[in-house]
């Protein structure tokens, strides 16, 4: 069934409270952008915005997303953050997002399901999923939060980018079968609920765990980081409840990478 057919998704998401209100677009620029835009007019928390298409779609250093008509999932949830620990609660819906679209892939494919810091989605090696969490900002002041997702669903290889090819993956390709983006849409925004109500609660450390028990290669692995123009390598040392990926240099020293590019990393065997 087409996205854009609001009065299925507010039957289907009824209750939820990421989808209070519910605006689709058949096509748009990008969902991120429309949502915060209807931040900035001050729409409420659970405002959710989705596409069957998306023309600029993007995601972390502006890199582009692909985003075809029918295919994929192309979400986007405004979050009123609360008024005590809002740098933790940013922090933790960071990793709240991944860990989401992760729990909800697992039973559809065959293969485990992992994270790459700090909320990328990969499936045998294939890159299935992309996260933008974006902050708007009065000062040092959080205003709100835009969460946007955007998850491979239907795409066969041949529907895949040249520039993706051997990258990108989706459901079907992985599985053989096509998924059911409807189904898949309630999947994930109640799963996102129900870590979002951990983050608000001040449960960053639980998300923090969790991310770590999806995400192998965050703790004890030989890491490649490239922070600014440097580039450091180390072994990684799992992650703090701020979002930080830490990386032991060697001679005594860990840092914490709060904003960096993980180049690659060496798994144990």
């Amino acid at each position: 069934m087409p996205i854009p057919d609001r009065a299925a998704v507010e039957k289907h998401l009824g209750g939820c409270s990421l989808a209070r209100r519910i605006v689709t677009f058949e096509t748009i620029g990008s969902t991120n952008d429309e949502a915060r835009r209807l931040g900035r007019e001050g729409c409420s928390h659970g405002t959710l915005v989705l596409a069957d298409e998306q023309t600029r779609g993007r995601g972390r250093r502006q890199r582009r997303w692909d985003s075809p008509a029918g295919t994929g999932l192309y979400v986007s949830v405004v979050l009123r953050p609360p008024q005590h620990g809002l740098a933790a609660y940013a922090a933790a819906m960071q990793f709240a997002a991944g860990i989401s679209i992760a729990e909800t892939v697992a039973p559809l494919v065959p293969q485990p399901v992992e994270l790459v810091w700090p909320n990328d989605v990969f499936v045998a090696g294939l890159k299935l999923a992309g996260v933008l969490v974006e902050a708007e900002t009065t000062g040092d002041a959080v205003e709100f939060l835009v969460c946007g997702m955007g998850l491979n669903l239907n795409q066969r290889t041949e529907d895949l980018a040249p520039d993706v090819k051997g990258i990108a993956g989706s459901i079907r390709i992985l599985a053989g079968t096509e998924a059911d983006r409807l189904d898949v849409l309630g999947r994930l925004l109640f799963t996102l609920e129900s870590w979002e109500a951990v983050a608000r609660g001040g449960g960053a450390q639980a998300l923090a765990n969790r991310f770590e028990e999806l995400a192998p290669s965050s703790a004890g692995c030989r890491t490649e980081m490239r922070v600014g123009g440097e580039l450091l390598q180390g072994i990684s040392r799992g992650v703090t409840a701020d979002g930080a990926l830490l990386l032991d240099t060697g001679d005594d020293e860990v840092r914490p990478i709060l904003v960096g590019e993980l180049e690659r990393a060496w798994r144990k065997r």
